[in-house]
């Protein structure tokens, strides 16, 4: 039987795949965008429920084996995105209007030389706010 991207990564760090770890993994894998321990629990809530400790202990173990990374914020939420290992180099933006975490084609170029960790967190507002919301002209 084939393994399942979210299987074969658990594997690859060596943690049993239980069916929290799958869940969460697979969650991020889908939408491929910054989420909150809260969102992440909301979202699954759908599917099975889930304690919010045992979120927050699959977040961690998946931060410490590098699948996930967690993002800084100004907001005092913590954010956790896939690694740039399984997501590529990005920026964050942080929108605040809809108060959104979004992952956002960095307006830097790094270097493989640049160390294990790079975040770049940029504040403004996202497309779909600056859509909704006229220019205010003077």
């Amino acid at each position: 039987m084939e393994l399942t991207p979210a299987e074969k990564l658990l594997k690859e760090v060596n943690l049993s795949l239980t069916r929290q770890r799958l869940a969460v993994l697979e969650l991020f894998l889908k939408e491929e965008h910054p989420m909150t321990p809260h969102e992440v629990r909301e979202t699954l809530d759908d599917q099975e429920r889930f304690d919010q400790v045992t979120i927050y202990r699959v977040l961690e173990a998946l931060v410490k084996t590098r699948i996930l990374t967690q993002v800084p914020s100004t907001d005092r939420k913590s954010y956790y995105c896939l690694a740039e290992r399984l997501h590529a180099f990005h920026a964050h933006l942080y929108c605040s209007l809809c108060r959104r975490m979004l992952c956002v084609e960095s307006p830097v170029s790094v270097g493989p030389e640049r160390g294990k960790e790079l975040h770049i967190v940029l504040s403004g507002t996202c497309t779909q706010c600056d859509q909704e919301v006229p220019d205010a002209t003077i």
